[in-house]
């Protein structure tokens, strides 16, 4: 398959690409034009000031295909390695997804969706979610509560925008669902928080280790005015965003999801007790909306990335379900 890594700017005429052919936006329409032929794509998108790399697949010619926006986990998007030997990977293979996100363009495909897959660490200083980079003050760069929804949100305007040179629509504006990993499943929570729910005195702030921090936390990412996604997906999250939502456990969530929610959680995982509060949280709730919750006995965290044993059980089993409830809400 053909690989563009092309950079574009908003109104711009044309962008600048490493290969022969173009991809370009057009100024009266706003759109990103791909060429026909084209099936792997890198596009780089400005969010929160960074510019971010996303790579899109699309499965065959089409029109209005529904689509999927992955969120990583805590590796990192792209392929990457430990240089140095300090348990922390440091250098990446440039423009090779990860194996787990590699497996998902290919599952995606598969069943006909267009797959995104915006990068939220490397060009924010970070190969992974790892050492230093779980605390503040450098936690708040990646934040899964506050700055990766932005990423979220900036890959969705781009599908919107994607036309084949002929001039067909690619992506169905309302056929969007996004699913995350960890950390990345925890951003998924943040980008489809309903923000009606927010009251009126709401404070934002995150709390490690007792500190309180406020100035250095951000609201969540607005909204687009066409309308944010589908459906999300969020395995093995953290959903406690230290306190940002207040806490699903004692009763003080705000919390709530403005789409249809699945939530996949692993037993041995240090995170789903926090995940099991949210999910009680939801479930107490009036919603409108549609929260299914499935526990993955034995399985451990980061389970979908496994490839035997009782974890690689869970992950085909998850990816089933998945793909039901993708397809019921997307196509």
């Amino acid at each position: 398959m053909k690989r563009i890594i092309c950079s574009f700017i908003a109104l711009s005429i044309m962008a600048s690409c490493s290969k022969k052919d173009e991809i370009s936006t057009t100024q009266s329409t706003n759109s990103i034009i791909i060429p026909t032929s084209v099936r792997d794509t890198i596009l780089s998108v400005t969010s929160m000031g960074v510019e971010i790399q996303i790579p899109i697949s699309l499965p065959n010619y089409g029109e209005s295909m529904p689509a999927v926006v992955v969120m990583h986990g805590s590796g990192g998007n792209w392929d990457d390695e430990d240089t140095d030997n300090d348990g922390i990977d440091d250098t990446i293979n440039f423009w090779e997804l990860s194996s787990q996100n590699e497996d998902w363009k290919e599952f995606l495909n598969e069943n006909g969706y267009v797959s995104a897959f915006p990068g939220s660490y490397y060009p924010r200083g970070t190969v992974e979610n790892a050492g230093e980079w779980k605390d503040p003050p450098l936690q708040f760069k990646i934040s899964a509560s506050f700055v990766r929804n932005h990423d979220a949100y900036a890959t969705l305007n781009t599908l919107r925008r994607l036309e084949w040179d002929d001039g067909t629509p690619i992506v169905d504006p309302d056929a969007i669902g996004i699913v995350g990993f960890s950390h990345g499943g925890t951003a998924v929570q943040s980008t489809v928080f309903d923000q009606s729910a927010i009251p009126v005195d709401w404070e934002w702030t995150q709390s490690y280790d007792g500190t309180v921090y406020s100035s250095e936390v951000e609201a969540p990412a607005t909204i687009p005015e066409e309308g944010g996604f589908a459906a999300a997906i969020m395995y093995y999250p953290g959903s406690f965003h230290n306190s940002y939502y207040g806490n699903p456990c004692s009763g003080t969530s705000i919390y709530r999801p403005y789409c249809d929610i699945m939530v996949h959680i692993a037993e041995h995982d240090g995170l789903t007790d926090n995940t099991l509060c949210f999910v009680d949280h939801l479930n107490s709730q009036n919603l409108t909306v549609d929260v299914q919750s499935y526990m993955y006995e034995g399985a451990a965290h980061s389970y979908d990335s496994k490839d035997d044993g009782v974890d690689k059980e869970a992950s085909d089993l998850s990816r089933e379900r998945s793909l039901v409830f993708l397809d019921e809400r997307l196509k």
